[in-house]
């Protein structure tokens, strides 16, 4: 039987100190995906597939991402 969770998209919303703002991913999870808690600071963090990544880099490899400390889970797109 197929995974749900390898054709499952959803979008994930949250701040990226990266970007110093809020953004959101096209996202899906695969067997290496997980969440967890960061060792040191204890906050939650949660490894997710950046779904247009993966498609952009088009290298047969999944580009994996990483929300940290709170994040948001939709069916759709809430930014625009």
């Amino acid at each position: 039987m197929k995974s749900p969770f390898k054709t499952a998209i959803f979008y994930i919303k949250y701040y990226a100190d990266k970007h110093q703002s809020i953004i959101e991913r096209k996202a899906t999870l695969d067997e290496e995906c997980y969440e967890g808690r960061h060792k040191k600071h204890g906050y939650p963090y949660k490894i997710y597939v950046d779904v247009d990544a993966t498609e952009e880099k088009n290298n047969g490899k999944n580009q994996y991402r990483c929300a940290s400390k709170s994040w948001e889970i939709n069916q759709t797109r809430t930014i625009s």
